[in-house]
């Protein structure tokens, strides 16, 4: 890793940040696929489901309800020969299809939920992997360095001073702290 008072090169850069994005995206696909094994109480069952789980939005107890109320009224209709309940059937077959519809769009929700920001790492990581070698930035592509924005950081780029997103800083970047301001990630000085 060149460190020298001109920083990184943009191109060190994006590789160190791909490194660390596939660090970070293979130690959380590694805890999920934990996490979901079976019925536990971290699985996607579990939070789609449980009545316990704050994201659910369609607890056990009321799939058991609805269905219990389908199968009353399928045995009313049959207890009385009554030509005035003969509707019973058909609203106990929308409550079943209610019940499969919401369970089946609860699922998916959740399914969605775990899987689409790894989906999106990817991409980006594919991107970056892509675009690395053929790097063009230059000063003027970063944001005015005197732009009011906390989450961006003054950083040496290529020799130049730049204001770079905190989410953009990797290891062996060299930033300018103002006084008073936050520091964005773990530094140490360099004198």
């Amino acid at each position: 890793m060149a460190c020298s008072a001109d920083g990184l090169p943009t191109s060190e850069a994006l590789s160190l940040l791909h490194e660390d994005i596939s660090i970070a995206l293979d130690e959380y696909q590694k805890t999920e696929a934990e996490k979901n094994k079976g019925f536990g109480s971290k699985s996607v069952l579990y939070e789609a489901f449980h009545h316990k789980s704050s994201l659910s939005v369609f607890h056990w107890t009321s799939v058991i309800a609805l269905i219990v109320e389908g199968i009353v009224l399928l045995v009313a209709f049959a207890a009385c020969n009554d030509p005035r309940y003969q509707h019973l059937p058909a609203e106990s077959f929308f409550i079943f299809l209610a019940v499969i519809l919401n369970v089946y769009l609860v699922w998916w929700d959740t399914q969605l939920r775990h899987k689409e920001v790894p989906r999106l790492t990817h991409n980006v990581l594919k991107d970056l992997k892509e675009y690395h070698g053929n790097v063009l930035w230059s000063a003027e592509n970063y944001p005015h360095l005197h732009s009011p924005c906390i989450t961006l950081q003054w950083t040496r780029r290529d020799g130049n001073t730049v204001n770079l997103p905190w989410s953009l800083l990797v290891r062996g970047d060299i930033i300018l702290m103002k006084p008073g301001q936050k520091v964005p990630a773990r530094c140490r000085p360099m004198q």
